[in-house]
């Protein structure tokens, strides 16, 4: 297993030196899960080991989290939590890691679509707040750094199985 992770990592880090004129800057979709935590800690374990190598990394990378403003409010202080850790962490190793929070604007928010525009809870068959809650306000971010770099990579964390 250590092997297979290791050469993930590598991976990582051929990816993190490809000759890149725009330094085109990392956003990493964090959630808090599993899946998340497991590709950040794959990315600060690549840039380590590039830190180690060169004495320096350069490239921007964004940890993103969207707070959705209607989580139950034990797991929002847990991610919080992680979140300023992530932050500290970064600053103490001297790597180019921000966190950024993202929140929905208030014409998009929960309450305001369900009880101002009556809006039926969503289900299923009605998803409204997937647009509105998560991919809008990340949107804005994401285009906001396309504004200032012309290009930005995406790394979300998933399961194969």
């Amino acid at each position: 297993m250590a092997k297979f992770i290791q050469n993930i990592v590598d991976e990582i880090i051929d990816q993190y030196l490809y000759a890149d004129e725009t330094n085109r800057p990392w956003i990493i979709g964090f959630s808090g899960g599993k899946d998340s935590t497991v590709m950040l800690q794959l990315v600060w374990k690549a840039i380590s080991q590039i830190k180690q190598l060169t004495g320096f990394v350069n490239r921007p990378i964004y940890v993103i989290c969207n707070d959705t403003m209607v989580e139950n409010p034990v797991i929002t202080e847990y991610v919080y939590r992680v979140l300023d850790k992530i932050e500290l962490a970064a600053v103490e190793q001297d790597v180019p890691i921000r966190v950024i929070k993202t929140i929905p604007r208030l014409e998009d928010s929960f309450w305001v679509n369900l009880i101002g525009r009556g809006y039926p809870a969503p289900n299923n068959a009605f998803r409204w707040c997937t647009e509105r809650l998560k991919i809008r306000p990340t949107s804005r971010f994401l285009l906001e750094q396309l504004d200032e770099f012309g290009e930005a990579i995406i790394l979300i964390g998933t399961r194969t199985n």
